[in-house]
Protein backbone atom coordinates (compact mmCIF):
# COMPACT_ATOMS: atom_id res chain seq x y z
CA UNK A 1 0.00 0.00 0.00
CA UNK A 2 1.43 3.35 -1.00
CA UNK A 3 0.88 6.54 0.92
CA UNK A 4 -1.64 8.85 -0.68
CA UNK A 5 -3.44 11.90 0.70
CA UNK A 6 -6.58 9.76 1.04
CA UNK A 7 -4.76 7.15 3.15
CA UNK A 8 -3.09 9.72 5.42
CA UNK A 9 -6.39 11.61 5.75
CA UNK A 10 -8.16 8.46 6.93
CA UNK A 11 -5.28 7.63 9.29
CA UNK A 12 -5.45 11.12 10.82
CA UNK A 13 -9.21 10.78 11.18
CA UNK A 14 -8.81 7.51 13.12
CA UNK A 15 -5.95 8.81 15.28
CA UNK A 16 -7.86 12.04 16.03
CA UNK A 17 -10.96 10.07 17.11
CA UNK A 18 -8.89 7.78 19.35
CA UNK A 19 -7.01 10.74 20.81
CA UNK A 20 -10.22 12.63 21.64
CA UNK A 21 -11.62 9.49 23.28
CA UNK A 22 -8.41 9.25 25.29
CA UNK A 23 -8.89 12.86 26.44
CA UNK A 24 -12.40 11.98 27.57
CA UNK A 25 -11.36 8.82 29.42
CA UNK A 26 -8.34 10.50 31.04
CA UNK A 27 -10.50 13.51 31.96
CA UNK A 28 -8.10 15.98 30.39
CA UNK A 29 -8.80 19.20 28.48
CA UNK A 30 -8.04 19.40 24.77
CA UNK A 31 -5.46 21.85 23.44
CA UNK A 32 -4.63 23.77 20.29
CA UNK A 33 -3.30 20.58 18.68
CA UNK A 34 -6.76 19.04 18.48
CA UNK A 35 -8.16 22.22 16.95
CA UNK A 36 -5.38 22.36 14.34
CA UNK A 37 -5.86 18.69 13.54
CA UNK A 38 -9.61 19.17 13.09
CA UNK A 39 -8.96 22.19 10.88
CA UNK A 40 -6.62 20.15 8.68
CA UNK A 41 -9.32 17.49 8.36
CA UNK A 42 -11.71 20.21 7.10
CA UNK A 43 -9.48 20.98 4.10
CA UNK A 44 -10.97 19.06 1.17
CA UNK A 45 -8.66 16.77 -0.75
CA UNK A 46 -10.11 18.15 -3.98
CA UNK A 47 -8.27 21.47 -3.64
CA UNK A 48 -5.43 21.98 -6.09
CA UNK A 49 -2.71 21.49 -3.50
CA UNK A 50 0.28 19.18 -3.96
CA UNK A 51 -0.10 15.68 -2.51
CA UNK A 52 3.08 16.05 -0.45
CA UNK A 53 1.55 19.03 1.36
CA UNK A 54 -1.54 17.06 2.39
CA UNK A 55 0.51 14.04 3.46
CA UNK A 56 3.03 16.13 5.40
CA UNK A 57 0.25 17.90 7.30
CA UNK A 58 -1.59 14.65 8.02
CA UNK A 59 1.50 12.70 9.15
CA UNK A 60 2.75 15.62 11.26
CA UNK A 61 -0.55 15.86 13.11
CA UNK A 62 -0.67 12.08 13.57
CA UNK A 63 2.73 12.31 15.29
CA UNK A 64 1.55 15.21 17.45
CA UNK A 65 -1.59 13.29 18.49
CA UNK A 66 0.41 10.17 19.40
CA UNK A 67 2.93 12.16 21.46
CA UNK A 68 0.04 13.99 23.09
CA UNK A 69 -1.56 10.68 24.09
CA UNK A 70 1.69 9.34 25.51
CA UNK A 71 2.37 12.47 27.58
CA UNK A 72 -1.25 13.46 28.24
CA UNK A 73 -0.76 13.99 32.00
CA UNK A 74 2.11 16.46 31.45
CA UNK A 75 0.61 18.31 28.47
CA UNK A 76 -3.11 18.63 29.29
CA UNK A 77 -4.68 20.09 32.42
CA UNK A 78 -7.09 17.90 34.37
CA UNK A 79 -10.82 18.55 34.61
CA UNK A 80 -12.21 20.19 37.73
CA UNK A 81 -13.59 17.70 40.26
CA UNK A 82 -16.93 19.51 40.51
CA UNK A 83 -17.36 19.78 36.76
CA UNK A 84 -20.84 18.80 35.61
CA UNK A 85 -19.65 17.58 32.22
CA UNK A 86 -21.76 14.65 31.00
CA UNK A 87 -24.04 13.99 33.93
Amino acid sequence: MTLTPQVTYFALLLVQAAHLLHHRLARRHISFAEVISASILCVPLTLALPAWLYMTAHISMIAVQIVGSIWIRQLSPAWEKASATFA
